[in-house]
Formats: structure tokens, C-alpha cells, sequence
């Protein structure tokens, strides 16, 4: 488990307006703990007459957010007075106990940052054959007890206490008036608002190593990958991670000048057909000793055990692990409340909203024509990533490769690179060397990712994937998107006002900024100079992304709706669900633009396995990436970003105004790529 300022910001639950006798759960003794309503009313009196009515609504909501989470280990009704009574503060005593809390919190989140970097690194980091002690590290949470410490030494109920917690709605009403203090104490009591036992912690750590290592592990030797005469269809040593390297490689093929990219890429389709329907072959699993050909679906010539419906059962178990959270977030009936209204802080039916203005577009249709068009044939299924809208169409995935690998020969040269690169983006010198130096570049077992600081000057961390030490275009593409968040990261953390709303408002923000920079990858290579057409030729990629990845984010939200509707479910019948609803969406946005039917492709993507309702971030973060983008025409990113960054974990929309102007919206995106359908291309 990644112990960051935002993985303890983002649990957070309301305990303002309880009822007049409020009952906290007792997590070691499993017994209501009553702090009845003359009690809390008589502390408030006795708060107000002493500190003045000035801070009235402050007490109010102090001493009844106390009271939501004491229990009976952490004292007697009496005992609760008195800490209340002792610990409310005002004035100067106030100022001093915020930057106290600012200041520890700040090495406590850094440390346990840098332990978790270091448990985790064998299985974030290629350096060889994981150890099965590797796992069991990896699965090792030193935060775990973190939380319930805190409210043992009284430390979070003194931050309850002084700092009210404000709920979305609040937030939407007043947040546009409240100055970075305000932010920031907002930010600090919503890390203290819930109290969940160390051991749940632990398991979900445990939990999320497990299925960590599952998807890093998840690779196809296409190579090995044969044609219904048993030839290779594929080059020598290509080894592609599920579902990354398997829908690059699609994308790849649209470079190809004769039919073989379209029969591999009809061959890969067919690969992530087995995978979602759960009729892949075990044995062709991260297996390079083995053929397989996909279409007959044999190994070797034979057929083969299929794997076991392993997909779904590591689905059912997040699914299990977030309902033992449930119950810690009264007024959160689920783990879809807390993504929308305390993570991304955007209600569920304005972000549904926001996806199905993307997915009944006009605009879809044409965009599928002129692709149709521009490919000579009729489109399938997986063109829906596709990817000749991009400059790099024209290059071809090996001369990029060739491109890539002699500039980048290692990691240490692609590290050395990073001022250049970031220079070539629009920061100063001064800057640039100061981004680099916070950033650390490592090779990764699995697709990529970027892992942030957890205070001040610690270093970021970015990962992507180095084969035999060097890097190809697919990980120079990741690295340059890894690249922007790690950016994000190292601003956020580092020039916002006060560190305890340090980051983007959401997951998305970090996503738009990687988009952003990802699109520039081949400009960083000198290989494209900007023009109007290729302006148009964005606006259309962008589109087309968002239209893609807007009908997997709608489906992660409604297995997820499925799966609280349906608590006992099997594996097998999840399975089913999930591809019922995949094929029911396809039908409903994309058959009338494909002209098939019944493709369940939207559910190939790993992270709708590993990670609760984290896909709905893509969709936002092309939204949010475009609107950057939109702004950033006649800017490089390094001349608006600090700005941008510094304004730290605001609400979104709020954030989005006073970046580049004007709340979030996809109107920008429809509006440009209806433009650029009306260019000539």
C-alpha cells in the first residue's frame, strides 16, 4: 500500500448533522461507545462561553465530530470533556496548532513513503527474479496501525476537534470563497474522519500486492503467438503485458503498409477475446516455452486447461475488501460514494453525464467514417484505438524502436536526458534542473507508473519499461507520459502554500498533465513540427480516445453498481455480468458506429480487475488533458504549469476556472474535433 498525503486525504467520510445521541464504534471491543447529546451540548456551552461566540459553528461541529469516533478504549464520558475542554483552540494557539500538524505530518507521510518505496521495490522494479519474500514485503503495510495510533494518542481527535469536515455539497458552495488556510484545514481534518482497523489495512495490502503481482506477471509471448500453418506471426522477443503491451501493439500495427498488420491485429483482438471470455489457456501465460494459436485456440496443437476464471475471482476479492471499508464511512453506502463524492468530488450523475455527452455525440459517427475512410475497409472492434491520427503513424513501430534505443541506451542516459527534455518543454533551465533533480528514473516489471513524493525535496519516482536495459518507443511513450505526472508530483508537493493540500484535485488532473506531455513524445524527438493540420488530426486522436475510453469507464461503473446489487455472486456468474454488460454498452454507443454487434472489448482492461473505479479517472483525464491542451496552444507546458500546480487539492471544477478559465466540460473537445472533420485532412 503507496502511504501518500492523498491516499490518506481521500478517505474521508462526514460526521457533521449526527443524530442526537452519536454512537462510534468500538473497533476492538465491537461496542457502541454512546456520547449522549447532553453531554456534547454541555462541552459546547462550556467551549463557547469560554472562547466567545465567534467560534460557535467551530465548536458545534468540533465536539460532535470528537464524539462520532471516540470509543470506550479511548475513555469515559468524563474523559471526553475534558479533552475537549483542553484541547479547542483560537486565535494565535490555533495558527501554531495548524502548522504543527503541517510540519509532522509532513515527515510522517515522507517517511512511511520512502519505507513503502523500498518494501515494494522487487516488485515495482525489474532487478531481477522476484523472491517469494519479495511478496510478502511488498504485502507488508508499515502504515497499517498508522491510523488507529493516531486516534490513540488523542493526535487526530485534537485535529477533529479544531478543523471542521465539510461534505461535497459544502464544499460546492462555499470552496470558491475559502483562502488556502481554509483549503488546506479542510484537507487536514478529512484525513483524520475515519477510523479503520489496522487489520483491514494490512489485509488490503496484502491484497493489493497479491493482485499487483497477478497483472505485472499477466504477459503474452507473441512470439510464440503462430498462424493456423504454424508460422510466427509476430517478431523475435515480443513479450507484451495484458492489457498495455496487447492494445499498443494494435495501435502499432496501423503503421503496417500491407494486410499482415491487419491480420495481427485481428489475432491480438482474438487474444483479448480469450482473456475477457476467460478461455486463455493457462499455459500461454507469461509462458515463452510454448505456441499458441488463438484463433484455433491450441497449444501446441492440443487443447489446453483454460485459466480458471482468475480474473474475475481477484475482481470479487476488491470487491469484498472494499464492503469491510463500508461500514467505516457512515453516509457512504459504497465504494462508488467515495470515488465520485469524496475522491474525485464530482457527483456520480454529472460525471455519468459528462461520459454519455462524449458517447452520443454526432461527432462519433463521422470520426468512424472518415476512419473508415482512411483505412479502405470496414471498421471492427478494436479499431477503437485506433491510432493514424498520430504523426507516428508514419514512422512504423521499428524505426522508432531503432530511434529510441540509440538515444536511450539505458535507463542512466534516459535519466541524464531529463533537463533537455524538460527544457524542450517550455521550463526554464533553472527549472528544469531543479524537476530533474527530484525525479529518479527506474526500469519497471510491469507497464509503468509514476510514484510521487510524500513531502517536501523527496525525489519522485518514474518507471517504465527497458527492454534488455534499453528502451524501445512503447517505453519511451509511457516514460514521457509517467513523465507529466511525476511533474505534477514534484510542483504540487513543492510550491503549493501549505503542504497539507498538496496535489491535484483527483486522480484525472495527474492523468490530463501525462496526457499532455504524452502527446509531445515525438516532438521530443524532433521527428514533427506542428501545423494546422496536425492541430486537426489532435483534436480528432483526442476525440477518439475519449469515445473509447468514455464507454470502459460507464461499464466500471456499473459492474460496480452490479456487484453491490449482487454480494454472493460466483466467479463465473461476475464473469458473465461483466461481459453482458460490456456487449450491452458496445451495442448501445458503438454498434451504430461499428456497424457489429456484441463485442465485449471494453472489459480487456487490467485495471477494472486490480483497482476499484479507477478507470472513470482516464475519461475525465482526457477531459481535463484536452482542456490543458486547448490552453497550452500557444504555450508550452513549462510557462502555465507551476501556476496550475500550485493552487494544490481544491475542488475540481473550482481548480479547472482558474487554471485556463472555465469549468470542466467536454463541449471544447466535441466542438474541436467537429472542427477538425470540416479540415482538410
Amino acid at each position: 500500500m503507496i502511504w501518500t498525503r492523498r491516499s490518506m486525504a481521500l478517505v474521508v467520510f462526514v460526521v457533521m448533522g449526527l443524530p442526537a445521541a452519536v454512537a462510534a464504534e468500538d473497533t476492538s471491543k465491537g461496542k457502541p461507545m454512546v456520547v449522549a447529546e447532553k453531554d456534547i451540548r454541555a462541552v459546547a456551552e462550556w467551549l463557547k462561553k469560554k472562547h466567545g461566540p465567534s467560534h460557535q459553528e467551530r465548536i458545534d461541529a468540533g465536539v460532535r465530530q470528537v464524539a462520532g469516533l471516540w470509543t470506550q478504549k479511548d475513555g469515559t464520558i468524563e474523559e471526553y470533556t475534558t479533552f475537549c475542554k483542553t484541547h479547542f483552540l483560537a486565535g494565535k494557539d490555533l495558527d501554531a496548532l495548524f502548522d504543527r500538524f503541517q510540519r509532522k505530518l509532513d515527515a510522517i507521510d515522507g517517511g512511511f513513503n520512502a519505507m513503502s518505496l523500498v518494501l515494494q521495490l522487487e516488485i515495482d522494479e525489474d532487478l531481477g527474479e522476484v523472491m517469494p519474500v519479495d511478496r510478502l514485503f511488498a504485502g507488508f503495510s508499515p502504515a497499517a496501525h498508522m491510523s488507529e495510533d493516531m486516534f490513540m494518542s488523542k493526535l487526530s481527535f485534537v485535529a477533529l476537534l479544531n478543523f471542521p469536515v465539510y461534505d461535497l455539497k459544502q464544499m460546492l458552495a462555499k470552496g470558491d470563497d475559502w483562502t488556502n488556510r481554509k483549503w488546506a484545514e479542510a484537507r487536514l481534518a478529512q484525513r483524520f474522519s475515519r477510523r479503520i482497523p489496522a487489520e483491514i489495512i494490512q489485509k488490503i495490502g496484502q491484497l493489493q500486492a497479491k493482485i499487483s503481482d497477478y497483472i505485472y506477471g499477466y504477459n503474452i509471448f507473441l512470439d510464440k503467438v503462430i498462424d493456423s500453418d504454424g508460422k510466427p506471426m509476430f517478431r523475435k522477443d515480443l513479450r507484451l503485458i495484458s492489457h498495455w503491451g496487447l492494445r499498443d501493439e494494435i495501435k502499432a500495427q496501423y503503421a503496417a503498409k500491407d494486410l499482415g498488420g491487419l491480420t495481427k491485429q485481428q489475432t491480438i483482438y482474438a487474444i483479448m477475446l480469450h482473456i475477457i471470455n476467460q478461455q486463455i489457456p493457462a499455459a500461454v501465460i507469461n509462458n515463452p516455452k510454448v505456441t499458441w494459436d488463438p484463433h484455433a485456440n491450441l497449444v501446441d496443437g492440443k487443447q489446453s486447461e483454460r485459466e480458471d476464471d482468475v480474473r474475475y475471482r481477484y475482481l470479487q476479492e476488491v470487491f469484498k475488501a472494499e464492503k469491510m471499508l463500508d461500514p467505516y464511512y457512515p453516509g457512504m453506502t459504497s465504494v462508488i460514494d467515495r470515488r465520485f463524492n469524496l475522491e474525485r468530488e464530482i457527483p456520480e450523475k454529472d460525471f455519468v453525464d459528462l461520459l454519455k455527452a462524449v458517447l452520443s455525440s454526432p461527432v462519433a459517427k463521422q470520426v468512424a467514417e472518415l476512419i473508415e475512410k482512411r483505412l479502405a475497409r470496414k471498421l471492427q472492434p478494436f479499431d477503437i484505438w485506433y491510432d493514424g491520427f498520430k504523426s507516428r503513424g508514419s514512422y512504423g513501430e521499428q524505426r522508432l524502436d531503432k530511434i529510441v534505443g540509440k538515444k536511450y541506451p539505458n535507463v542512466a542516459a534516459f535519466e541524464r536526458d531529463l533537463p533537455n527534455i524538460l527544457r524542450k518543454l517550455g521550463f526554464s533551465p533553472a527549472k528544469a534542473v531543479f524537476l530533474a533533480k527530484h525525479i529518479e528514473v527506474d526500469a519497471s516489471r510491469g507497464p509503468g507508473h509514476a510514484w510521487g513524493p510524500g513531502m517536501p525535496n523527496q525525489k519522485a519516482h518514474l518507471r517504465t519499461r527497458f527492454s534488455k536495459q534499453k528502451m524501445d518507443y512503447k517505453g519511451y511513450n509511457i516514460a514521457i507520459h509517467e513523465l507529466g505526472h511525476n511533474v505534477e508530483q514534484v510542483l504540487s508537493m513543492n510550491r503549493v502554500e501549505h503542504t497539507l493540500m498538496a496535489g491535484v484535485p483527483n486522480t484525472a488532473f495527474t492523468e490530463g498533465f501525462a496526457f499532455v506531455f504524452q502527446a509531445r513524445d515525438l516532438d521530443l524527438l524532433g521527428l514533427r513540427k506542428p501545423d494546422a493540420a496536425q492541430a486537426a488530426k489532435k483534436a480528432l486522436d483526442v476525440y477518439w480516445q475519449t469515445f473509447e475510453i468514455a464507454g470502459v469507464s460507464l461499464l466500471d461503473i456499473q459492474v460496480w453498481h452490479w456487484l453491490y446489487a449482487h454480494p454472493e455472486a460466483t466467479t463465473s456468474e461476475i464473469r458473465d455480468a461483466v461481459v453482458a454488460m460490456a456487449k450491452d454498452i458496445w451495442n448501445r454507443y458503438y454498434a451504430p458506429v461499428f456497424g457489429v454487434k456484441d463485442s465485449p472489448i471494453l472489459a480487456i482492461y487490467s485495471h477494472m480487475i486490480a483497482y476499484s473505479l479507477y478507470l472513470p479517472d482516464y475519461a475525465l483525464g482526457h477531459m481535463v488533458a484536452y482542456q490543458i491542451e486547448d490552453y497550452f496552444k500557444k504555450r508550452l507546458p513549462g510557462k502555465d504549469m507551476e501556476r496550475m500546480c500550485s493552487q494544490g487539492d481544491i475542488n475540481p471544477d473550482l481548480w479547472m476556472k482558474r487554471a485556463v478559465g472555465e469549468a470542466i466540460s467536454v463541449k471544447p473537445l466535441i466542438e474541436a474535433a467537429g472542427r477538425a472533420l470540416r479540415a482538410k485532412l
